[in-house]
């Protein structure tokens, strides 16, 4: 996301969680737009795809308009905030990036949760300990995953 939102030219040297933190020139005011598209092109290269939680609703809106592009969202159990917070700590991730994150944290999974309880087959909630590879490494998840491409997923 950051190299369709940003122009990092002058952070290239910088690492990843570095450039983070690092106010940066927008690349181009349609970054939005780009990344949706990016992403619904590896879509159908058989890609399965990442998507940021604040673009979830752009892409299920992008994806029910191109024709149903089927999907799967794993989100972390609320209660795990914390145990998030020490990955984010753990992998590198600057105090920006963690701040914006755990503010957002209940707002955004909550609404995410509850529907969990009435749609199973579309949202997963990992519990403690667990990581996005746990269930891509399953066998149903294999199945699963060459029908269903798009992912939502806070890690």
């Amino acid at each position: 996301m950051s190299d369709i939102k940003y122009d990092n030219s002058s952070v290239r040297h910088l690492t990843k969680e570095e450039r983070k933190s690092t106010k940066r020139p927008l690349k181009d005011k349609c970054y939005k737009t780009i990344y949706v598209n990016k992403a619904y092109t590896l879509h159908r290269q058989g890609k399965t795809v990442l998507v940021a939680l604040n673009f979830l609703m752009r892409m299920l809106l992008a994806m029910s308009i191109r024709g149903g592009v089927p999907f799967h969202i794993y989100i972390p159990h609320p209660s795990l905030k914390e145990e998030y917070r020490q990955r984010y700590i753990s992998r590198g991730n600057n105090d920006r990036f963690i701040f914006e994150v755990m503010f957002i944290w209940y707002p955004a999974l909550i609404p995410l949760y509850l529907l969990s309880k009435i749609l199973p087959k579309w949202i997963t909630v990992t519990q403690s300990g667990e990581t996005l590879e746990d269930y891509y490494k399953r066998e149903n998840f294999v199945r699963f995953s060459q029908k269903l491409r798009f992912i939502q997923h806070i890690s």
